[in-house]
């Protein structure tokens, strides 16, 4: 069954800025089992962080551009705080 929908509203593409510090603190993340990332709910987005299988979900509701900027500000923190330990 093929569906169309019309006059359906385009999501706005957000490109937020990486650097390479950035992506340091991703992989590091990511090779030590933690990982940020964005939570769909019906109010808006929500940003969790899993730590070797510990959920935390944010309280606070995020736009799509906020959520983005939240993972990566997270990444760095997480990154800085354990990276030196």
């Amino acid at each position: 069954m093929t569906m169309y929908h019309f006059n359906m509203p385009k999501k706005k593409k957000i490109n937020i800025p990486q650097t390479d510090e950035h992506r340091k603190a991703m992989q590091w993340c990511i090779n030590n089992n933690i990982t940020v990332g964005v939570l769909p709910t019906k109010k808006g987005l929500k940003v969790e962080i899993n730590e070797n299988g510990d959920n935390k979900i944010s309280p606070k509701i995020y736009t799509q551009e906020e959520a983005q900027k939240k993972v990566l500000e997270l990444y760095l923190y997480i990154y800085k705080k354990y990276w030196q330990v």
